[in-house]
């Protein structure tokens, strides 16, 4: 789909996109995470809903307990607001921790813990619900439309954050998605907006927004790289996650008290999450240790694998020892002990880099592999 230019700016559009779900009398629930998109998602959709006389904004979050601070108090000041409906929601769910090699998840209020190992208490009138799962946060069972109209989720994807949220919109051709299970559409009213537009929208309007945005920014972290989210998310955020340490370092040693595998990494970088060769050890050498004898048991498993799959695929095509260093050129990206070795070293539990390549042996560890009774995602696409 190409672009095509509009006689509006951005901010009419968006306006003008939630006035019209909201004068067809569509029930509408903004999908808040306290980042900067949905935060202005909620405020353009106050306008339209003032505007048609629906007020007050219906808003749902789903609790992560470990967030930056000014987080959870954006929310709360927002939950305080007379115009909206604010629904705080706390599922328990699995999320991905990277640098943790025993287990690559942590479940928010754990209820195998203590709330006082908990990082934080989630506020007395939160909604527990039974339901894992990110669709499972605003369904007609939670939120039922009026007879004959649907239910929208409101999300605040920007197509310019990547190429995969713009293809997937170019896909579904428009702002609104099609009925997902449950029959509720998404609505994405800023997906042409840009990271200034965003920023203008808040500054022009004197709209709130979250304080770890402005301490983010003040501790060196690019404007492109302002993101709220889970810290244990990726490897990416590593950076971000060192900074946290130093902006909030009362925050940071809880965070660290419920996960510890945070400290190292936040310590030493990205150095903790890959195999360290001694002295005249050769790079097989150092994946038999560090991949398989010194790893947790379900790394080793997988690295066995894996190992036995690359190794015997090379010899298919070379009388060669598999390479200690420099890949083969025809095994590609995986054609040497040494990258076998960094890929292996965190289990790659996603089969994010060899899942491809051996199809139905290295398949992606669902919770319940490392938690019964935590849940599965039935064969399909992670969505936690």
């Amino acid at each position: 789909m190409p672009k095509r230019e509009i006689d509006m700016n951005v901010f009419d559009a968006a306006v003008d996109r939630m006035k019209k779900l909201y004068a067809n009398g569509h029930r509408i629930v903004v999908s808040f995470s306290a980042g900067k998109d949905s935060g202005v998602c909620v405020e353009i959709c106050r306008i339209a809903a003032e505007a048609t006389g629906r007020l007050p904004v219906e808003v749902a979050m789903r609790d992560e307990e470990i967030m930056f601070p000014g987080t959870f108090e954006y929310a709360e000041r927002l939950a305080k607001d007379p115009d909206i409906d604010f629904n705080w929601i706390v599922a328990g769910q699995p999320i991905v921790n990277v640098y943790n090699r025993k287990s690559p998840y942590f479940w928010v209020f754990d209820d195998r813990l203590s709330p006082d190992e908990w990082v934080r208490q989630p506020p007395d009138w939160a909604t527990w619900i039974e339901e894992k799962h990110i669709q499972g946060m605003t369904i007609p069972k939670r939120f039922p439309p009026d007879a004959g109209k649907t239910l929208f989720t409101v999300i605040g994807l920007r197509t310019t954050e990547s190429r995969g949220r713009a293809m997937g919109l170019y896909s579904s051709r428009g702002y609104l998605t099609q009925p997902n299970e449950y029959g509720v559409r998404l609505c994405r009213p800023i997906y042409d907006w840009k990271d200034g537009d965003v920023w203008k929208a808040i500054h022009d309007n004197g709209w709130d927004y979250n304080s770890a945005y402005d301490t983010m920014h003040r501790m060196g972290i690019s404007r492109n790289r302002l993101r709220i989210a889970p810290p244990t998310l990726t490897t990416v955020g590593i950076t971000t996650l060192q900074m946290a340490a130093r902006a909030w370092p009362k925050w940071f040693e809880k965070v660290c008290a419920r996960l510890p595998s945070v400290r190292l990494v936040a310590h030493y970088g990205k150095a903790m999450l890959q195999p360290r060769r001694n002295l005249g050890e050769t790079w097989e050498e150092c994946f038999q240790r560090t991949c398989i004898d010194e790893a947790p048991d379900w790394i080793a498993e997988r690295a066995i694998i894996a190992r036995d799959h690359y190794v015997n695929r090379h010899a298919r095509h070379s009388t060669q020892p598999f390479p200690q260093s420099t890949n083969c050129p025809r095994c590609q990206k995986i054609g040497s002990w040494r990258a076998l070795a960094q890929i292996m070293f965190m289990g790659d539990p996603f089969s994010l880099k060899v899942g491809g390549d051996m199809p139905g042996k290295l398949l992606p560890l669902e919770p319940e592999f490392f938690r019964e009774g935590a849940g599965t995602w039935a064969g399909g696409k992670p969505t936690w």
